[in-house]
């Protein structure tokens, strides 16, 4: 009788030890991870489980995360479209001698201002301006002459300017901002973003800053 016990207990640890191999084979491949990260297929849980998961598909049905894909994620709307506010692009018919007197002698607007001012600002120029936009070449601020730019202001934005010259409440519409800035938020330039380019900004800052002079006196 002793024998025949010791005999099944060593026939059932026998048994043991061979199904052990396939329970082992069969657990890792389907194990779980209990330190995070130490998985780079599976997705860590609140609890610090590492949960493997099938990667070999994107499909948000069968991995239960989304996807990324750049053109759905984007806004519908996208950035403002690039609108060029220089005369050349507003009406590329246009002589910018005819609309602006500049030049480098006394009494005229300086040869740099005349360019920059066509480059930022050819809604006061023309007629031809998109929809939207100010018909500034029919409002009550010229703009073609130096003696434009200091007699007093006839416009209405800033307010409170009549008795200034033109070009300081033009200062405070491009240099300023305020209260609404010049050239209009509708307008961009190419290269940079923004409505006007530091360049062109820094070149009225200074004319500005410097009383306005004519050609003859602006380097």
């Amino acid at each position: 009788m002793r024998s025949n016990a010791i005999a099944c207990m060593l026939l059932a640890a026998a048994c043991s030890a061979s199904e052990s191999p396939e329970t082992g084979d069969s657990s890792s491949a389907g194990s779980t991870s209990t330190t995070p990260g130490t998985s780079s297929d599976g997705a860590t849980t609140g609890d610090g489980t590492t949960v493997a998961m099938d990667t070999s598909t994107s499909d948000p049905a069968t991995t239960g995360m989304p996807t990324t894909d750049p053109d759905t994620t984007a806004s519908d709307t996208g950035p403002m479209p690039l609108r060029l506010c220089s005369l050349e692009a507003l009406d590329p018919s246009a002589d910018p001698a005819a609309v602006i007197e500049y030049g480098d002698g006394e009494g005229q607007i300086p040869t740099v201002i005349g360019e920059n001012l066509l480059r930022n600002c050819g809604c006061h120029y023309t007629d031809e301006i998109p929809p939207g936009f100010v018909d500034y070449q029919g409002n009550v601020q010229p703009m073609a002459t130096w003696a434009d730019f200091h007699a007093n202001f006839l416009g209405i934005l800033p307010m409170g300017f009549g008795d200034m010259p033109a070009h300081v409440a033009v200062n405070e519409r491009v240099v300023n901002m305020m209260p609404l800035p010049m050239p209009a938020i509708m307008c961009q330039v190419e290269g940079e973003p923004g409505l006007i380019t530091m360049a062109d900004l820094a070149l009225f800052t200074e004319w500005f800053a410097a009383g306005a002079p004519d050609g003859a006196n602006f380097p």
